[in-house]
């Protein structure tokens, strides 16, 4: 024999204990990355940084301001990073030590002034 199993009624709620029911939001992944690099397991307070990556197809003059830069040319032209070369597919990094600040104005220089094969990546190490 089959017995049918028996249902459990729902619960009713007052309209007063259903305003208070409420979902929490899921974190976003800068939350995230906030909440784990607050403080260390030793109670060290963990220097927090972003990393920005902006490209460019011209010559003109990038600011730094941030601990580490690094330019990567992805184009088929030449490019000139204060007189420097970098030929397709090179990078060029320079990294400050802890907590430093490099403040240099970079000169872009591509070989072709406008070009479709202009494309350089700049990538800056920023503190919050």
């Amino acid at each position: 024999m089959n017995n049918p199993k028996q249902y459990v009624p729902a619960m009713k709620l007052s309209e007063k204990q259903n305003a208070n029911i409420s979902f929490t939001q899921p974190l976003t992944d800068r939350q995230k990355y906030d909440q784990i690099n607050q403080v260390n397991k030793n109670g060290q307070r963990y220097i927090q940084y972003y990393i920005e990556t902006k490209f460019y197809y011209q010559s003109q003059n990038v600011f730094s301001d941030c601990n580490t830069i690094t330019f990567v040319n992805l184009g088929s032209n030449n490019v000139l990073i204060n007189g420097f070369p970098l030929t397709q597919g090179q990078q060029l990094s320079i990294e400050g030590d802890y907590m430093e600040i490099d403040q240099t104005q970079y000169q872009i220089e591509f070989s072709t002034s406008i070009s479709v094969n202009n494309n350089l990546a700049v990538l800056r190490k920023l503190y919050k």
